[in-house]
């Protein structure tokens, strides 16, 4: 299922979206662990929710994935979601955009010490420091 979730936020069909969210969303707080993949639930969850415009069910989930994450100290999830949560507060909790920054200058950080240069991209366009 988790792969479905994640092709449906991907393709943006929200109806698959809803169905496989609601299902995973019992399991959010965990991350799932095969060959060489460690994978947080709870971004994918919040993932899903954040599609559907339900942002603050969106942003549960996506603390959900930090607790997870930190938990076992993985660095790139913890950097994805925090990449995420930033989106998901600039765009819909623009009170907030103090913590927007403070997540993306966290990933930030992280994703150009992990070389994973299309996330860093994303996070660097959000902070104005990338032009298209």
């Amino acid at each position: 299922m988790r792969y479905l979730l994640e092709a449906a936020v991907l393709a943006g069909d929200k109806r698959s979206a809803e169905v496989f969210g609601t299902r995973m969303a019992p399991l959010a707080g965990l991350t799932h662990t095969e060959a060489n993949m460690t994978y947080c639930i709870g971004r994918a969850v919040g993932d899903a929710f954040r599609l559907l415009g339900r942002p603050d069910e969106a942003r549960g989930y996506y603390h959900q994935a930090l607790e997870a994450c930190t938990r076992i100290r993985f660095r790139p999830e913890l950097a994805l979601t925090r990449l995420h949560l930033a989106e998901l507060l600039l765009e819909h909790y623009p009170d907030e955009r103090a913590e927007a920054l403070e997540h993306l200058d966290f990933a930030i950080e992280e994703l150009g010490q992990m070389k994973m240069q299309p996330s860093l991209e994303r996070a660097l366009k959000h902070k104005g420091l990338l032009t298209a």
